[in-house]
């Protein structure tokens, strides 16, 4: 299986410094009650050198996202290229973000409801953030054929499904083979899997 290329934005280490600030500030006191001059000041850089690179909180949190997003979805590519089938992928996608999102830095933000606007808003839902999961599901799916609109709509279904198993809790604790046998009844049809 050949992976599909998911385009990253080149960014200098400034701004990394800013977007790695951003991501400490928002976990530490989270996006309602961070402003620049925090971003700033745990960057070590000042305010308008901030302003040289992002207009506001929000697009230095949406880039933070992106970038994230985009390593991410390296790594799953990577790990999912194991797998035989679309149905095996798919699962295994989910399963494989259950267990490594809470790990990746500014990835983890998706669990804090205080950023559910800002990622709907600012990250999976804009042109590079559709791309990503696009090129994701583009390997995930790659033996069947989808055109543009309906891999979307795999990609939108299968990540609403996934942001709602990291955001709610479940009464019901499942073990691995479990969760693979849920995924399995409930999400792949949904898919036409």
């Amino acid at each position: 299986m050949t992976s599909v290329p998911i385009q990253k934005k080149d960014l200098n280490n400034t701004q990394k410094k800013i977007i790695n600030a951003a991501i400490l500030c928002v976990k530490r006191w989270g996006v309602e009650k961070v402003n620049l001059n925090d971003i700033a000041k745990e960057a070590g850089v000042t305010r308008p050198t901030v302003y040289s690179y992002f207009s506001n909180r929000d697009e230095i949190i949406q880039q933070a996202l992106l970038q994230s997003a985009y390593l991410f979805g390296v790594k799953a590519i990577k790990h999912l290229q194991k797998f035989e089938t679309a149905r095996e992928r798919t699962i295994e996608a989910i399963v494989y973000s259950l267990k490594k999102l809470p790990q990746e830095p500014s990835l983890a933000l998706l669990k804090n409801t205080d950023m559910a606007d800002i990622i709907n808003n600012n990250g999976l839902s804009t042109p590079e953030g559709q791309q990503i999961l696009r090129s994701l599901f583009q390997v995930i799916l790659i033996e069947k054929s989808f055109d543009d609109d309906e891999l979307d709509e795999i990609a939108e279904v299968t990540t609403r499904f996934l942001l709602s198993l990291l955001t709610i809790k479940s009464p019901k604790k499942r073990s691995n083979k479990e969760l693979r046998s849920f995924i399995e009844r409930r999400l792949l049809p949904s898919l036409g899997l």
